[in-house]
C-alpha cells in the first residue's frame, strides 16, 4: 500500500491499512504531516488571535494570578510575552513526535510484558503515528472555530467542543472535574480505537485484548491528569 493509500485508508478502511502498516512499519509520513499541521495552526493563531490574548486568558483563569497586584500581574504578562510565543511554537512542533515516541514505548512495554506479545518498536511507533491522524481533522475544526468566532472568545487550550470539558465553566466547577470531562473527547476515543486496531494487527491478538492494552496507559494518564488538577488547580 502506498503512503497516500495508508493515509486515506486509516480513515475509511483501517483494518487492511494497519495490516499493511504492521508488515511494513513506516512512521515518518503521518508524523511529518501532523507536525506541519500543528505549525500551520500555531502560525495562524499567532496572526489571527495573538499570544497576548492567550497569556491574559491564562492569567484570568489562574487562582494564583488573582492574588497578585495589577502591577505584578502586568509585569508577569509582559515577561511571558518575551519568551512565551517562540516557546509555544517550538513545543507545538516537537510535542507530536515526542508524544508518539513515548506512547510507542509505553505500548511496547505493556504488550510485550503484560500481554505476552512480541512487538518491535518500529511497529508500535508506526501504529501510534498513523492512529494519531485524526488530530489533523481536530486541528482543521479548531481553525474553523478560530475564524468563525470572535478571536477574544477563542481558547487555544480547548478550542472546540470535541470534549465535555469545553462546556463547563472553569470558574464554576472544580479544576479536577474540568480535567476529567476534558478526557471524554471524541477524537481521543477515535485515536484509541485506531490504536487498538493497529496493535491487534501487529500482535495478531483479539481486538478486545488490544483495546485493553491501549486503555491501560490512557486510563493511568487520565488519573494522573485529574489528580494534578485537583492538587494544583
Amino acid at each position: 500500500m502506498s503512503e497516500a493509500g495508508r493515509l486515506v485508508n486509516v480513515f475509511v478502511d483501517p483494518k487492511p491499512a494497519f495490516a499493511d502498516i504492521a508488515a511494513r512499519p513506516r512512521w515518518w509520513a503521518p508524523m511529518v504531516l501532523i507536525m506541519v499541521c500543528s505549525l500551520a495552526y500555531l502560525l495562524l493563531f499567532s496572526s489571527h488571535v495573538g499570544w497576548e490574548h492567550f497569556m491574559r486568558q491564562q492569567f484570568e483563569q489562574s487562582p494564583k494570578a488573582q492574588t497578585m497586584s495589577p502591577e505584578d500581574r502586568e509585569r508577569a504578562i509582559q515577561m511571558q510575552l518575551k519568551f512565551g510565543p517562540p516557546f509555544g511554537m517550538a513545543i507545538g512542533v516537537i510535542a507530536p513526535p515526542i508524544s508518539m515516541l513515548v506512547s510507542a514505548a509505553v505500548l511496547l512495554f505493556i504488550f510485550n510484558n503484560m500481554l505476552g506479545a512480541a512487538v518491535k518498536f518500529p511497529q508500535a511507533l508506526a501504529v501510534v503515528a498513523y492512529a494519531s491522524l485524526p488530530q489533523i481533522l481536530a486541528t482543521a475544526g479548531a481553525l474553523l472555530v478560530m475564524f468563525l468566532k470572535d478571536p477574544m472568545d477563542f481558547d487555544l487550550k480547548n478550542p472546540a467542543g470535541y470534549n465535555l470539558g469545553f462546556y463547563l465553566d472553569p470558574h464554576a466547577v472544580p479544576a479536577w472535574l474540568v480535567s476529567l470531562a476534558g478526557s471524554v473527547d471524541v477524537f481521543a476515543f477515535w485515536i484509541i480505537l485506531l490504536m487498538a486496531t493497529g496493535m491487534a494487527a501487529v500482535t495478531r491478538k483479539r481486538w478486545t485484548t488490544a483495546l485493553t492494552g491501549v486503555l491501560i496507559p490512557w486510563g493511568a494518564f487520565v488519573v494522573l491528569k485529574v489528580a494534578w488538577a485537583a492538587i494544583f488547580g
